[in-house]
């Protein structure tokens, strides 16, 4: 019913394309077009034909080839990425004293250190701005992204913007050695753009679109409804509305590059009338991206869903709560992508410390979407018969087989107090922030000096024609 309603929206209501070469695309291939308003309708046809292009299952490439990460549609592989674009950093000063402030480009570059040395985060989303470098004097997105590559060599989920699109490829293609060919084939970057809901596809949506498909960067189709505000208060309703919109950019970049790898994106949550706020650590977030695994499911498309996020301003009981909540329930509908991890406030901030507490998390996470074998050797008659009434299992084979994969945190204690006590009695927030200085001390730049210096060299030449740009 999703669907069909998706669809409708499409075919009968229509969505606004504002550029013309993506009015023109789309006009060409069977949809009605008015170039006056811009509305499209888009034939279920196409949307139909475009949608079964999308490759069901692909690799994102990391530049080491240590850190390849499987996107699939068919709920057989979910992974963890942390969220983007944030503004400030929340810093743990010790003893449950906090500092939150702008986010910088070293910001940029710890954080990728953060992700590189947690082992089950597997690839990083651009996640704060560099709010010192706004000034309008440099080249910040491409700044941004240096900080990234030359500091974790996972995959790389951008926020781009269409004018630096030629420069991003090229940073990429310096990844690889400077082979062109290769890169295009194995893209670590994957390009994300917005719609704006409801039902519009702005110009950087479309020329980022376009530009995805003349690389082959991967695009991430991406909605950010609001239940209530920009989509209709019942949760049905903001299904079909951010479905029409992820679709449609989907369908848009297709036609750009038949097959061109997509992802189906969604950070569209409900408004908080309350509070004022469109909040991410609610049961309704939770739920919206566990329908919208379920509906990139039934495309065969993989998908990017918010989760292992929070609203509260620390790392704190809430934090814990609802990055929980939102990380384990899209996880259990077969999510492709869980994104969130480190984020606070709303998207808004960044903690080292969220980060390294949800990484510990994530095992757990994963245990539990293992669910419980039952079998005849799993039954385990035979050990109960042999151990009969009073006995015990801990020096039996398959308990000494098994031990190691029997979840076991390493940031989360589950010791009793006086060995806690003993052990120093260290809080949850305090250990995961020994993780995070012993990362920042310890990792080194997965890259290579000489492919560092040339991608700084491509950023300062961005910048030297930002300035020139600017003067004129």
């Amino acid at each position: 019913m999703i669907d069909d309603t998706s669809v409708r929206i499409l075919s009968e209501i229509g969505i606004s394309v504002n550029h013309n070469d993506s009015l023109d695309i789309l006009e060409k291939n069977g949809c009605e077009v008015d170039r006056k308003t811009k509305i499209v309708k888009i034939p279920e046809s196409l949307i139909r034909d475009t949608i079964d292009q999308v490759p069901s299952k692909f690799e994102m490439k990391s530049y080491d080839g240590k850190h390849d990460v499987t996107m699939a549609s068919d709920g057989s592989v979910v992974n963890f990425g942390n969220l983007g674009i944030g503004t400030r950093v929340c810093h743990y000063d010790g003893h449950g004293n906090y500092n939150t402030r702008d986010a910088t480009i070293n910001d940029i570059a710890n954080i990728s250190k953060i992700i590189e040395g947690c082992e089950n985060i597997n690839y990083t989303t651009q996640p704060v701005s560099a709010m010192d470098l706004m000034d309008g004097n440099m080249a910040r997105t491409l700044h941004e992204v240096e900080a990234m590559v030359t500091n974790t060599a996972k995959p790389y989920l951008l926020d781009p913007i269409p004018e630096n699109m030629d420069d991003y490829f090229r940073v990429m293609r310096t990844c690889y050695g400077g082979d062109d060919e290769f890169a295009r084939k194995n893209s670590c970057f994957i390009m994300g753009s917005c719609t704006s809901s409801p039902l519009q596809l702005d110009t950087p949506f479309c020329e980022i679109s376009k530009k995805s498909a003349e690389y082959g960067f991967p695009f991430m189709s991406m909605t950010m409804a609001m239940a209530g505000t920009t989509s209709p208060i019942d949760l049905a309703g903001t299904l079909a509305v951010h479905n029409a919109e992820a679709l449609a950019g989907i369908t848009l970049t297709q036609l750009y590059n038949p097959g061109n790898k997509c992802l189906y994106g969604s950070c569209t949550t409900n408004f908080d009338f309350m509070s004022n706020t469109a909040p991410f650590g609610s049961p309704e977030n939770a739920l919206i991206s566990s329908c919208n695994a379920q509906l990139s499911q039934f495309y065969g498309v993989p998908c990017v869903n918010s989760g292992g996020i929070s609203d509260s301003k620390i790392p704190d009981f809430q934090s814990a709560v609802e990055a929980t909540m939102n990380g384990l329930t899209p996880a259990l509908a077969g999510t492709s992508n869980v994104f969130g991890v480190g984020m606070i406030e709303l998207g808004m901030t960044f903690s080292m410390e969220q980060a390294v507490m949800m990484d510990d998390l994530i095992p757990l996470i994963r245990k539990i979407m293992e669910g419980v074998v039952v079998n005849k050797e799993t039954l385990s008659f035979d050990r109960i018969l042999k151990a009969g009434v009073g006995g015990d299992f801990i020096a039996t084979p398959e308990s000494m087989n098994k031990m190691f994969d029997v979840s076991h945190p390493k940031i989360f204690d589950r010791t009793m107090y006086d060995e806690w006590k003993g052990n120093g009695g260290y809080y949850t927030v305090d250990v995961a922030h020994r993780k995070v200085m012993d990362i920042l001390q310890n990792i080194q730049s997965p890259m290579e000096k000489d492919a560092a210096e040339e991608i700084s060299k491509i950023v300062k030449e961005a910048d030297r024609m930002k300035n020139s740009e600017r003067i004129k």
